[in-house]
């Protein structure tokens, strides 16, 4: 990011808390994780510029998994018979190619999921659209959700704006997620820590985790 480009994020931020919005929120009295589309087609491919946030994910979530915490993976994933992507599909048609059952759909093995694990093929932008995600983590009594994956500006926000929209307290850590595009994801931080969510750091997911280990 420029000095031009961060000074003027910066000013809006600042610009923002002089109106009284973009307080922290802060973490709740349980915490879930969401992984969203870390996936091959996404962290193996020239849309990945480094594989440090799949790894930073490995290591929050070994945190949450000694904490009991709630682990979700979405994937963008369409049966082989049926790849119907709707608009989403005509605007990225790229989107069709990951088929169920192939390595475009898999999930990262720097990540793995372990039983118990939510996995959900999703092909529509946000994780919580279309299933009962936001349902089945109310059940457990989770009123945090803390997100990771890619893209920072597009599935990564549209998770992070659905989860505020269920009343989650939103948690973005900025070590874990990636885009392509340097400049949308560095905009996307700063709008998501103003208007949706905290943007915070590995340590600080951690830390909470630690302190909720069993």
């Amino acid at each position: 990011m420029t000095t031009d480009n961060q000074k003027q994020l910066e000013d809006v931020r600042e610009l923002y808390r002089s109106k009284g919005v973009g307080h922290r929120l802060g973490f709740g009295t349980k915490a879930a994780v969401v992984v969203v589309d870390f996936q091959k087609q996404y962290t193996r491919t020239w849309r990945a510029k480094s594989l440090v946030p799949v790894q930073n994910t490995a290591t929050l979530l070994a945190a949450a998994r000694s904490a009991g915490a709630p682990v979700a993976y979405t994937y963008i994933g369409f049966e082989k018979d049926d790849r119907n992507a709707g608009v989403f599909g005509e605007k990225a048609s790229t989107l069709l190619e990951n088929v169920i059952g192939t390595e475009p759909a898999e999930i990262d093995e720097l990540i793995t999921p372990q039983p118990g694990d939510a996995v959900i093929a999703k092909k529509v932008p946000s994780s919580f659209f279309g299933n009962t995600l936001a349902e089945d983590l109310k059940a457990q009594g989770v009123d945090t959700v803390v997100v990771v994956g890619t893209s920072t500006s597009g599935c990564v926000r549209a998770t992070v704006v659905d989860s505020l929209s269920h009343n989650f307290r939103t948690m973005l850590v900025r070590d874990c997620v990636m885009d392509s595009n340097q400049l949308a994801h560095d905009i996307t931080l700063t709008d998501v820590d103003i208007k949706y969510g905290d943007v915070i750091g590995l340590d600080e997911a951690v830390a909470y985790f630690e302190g909720k280990a069993q």
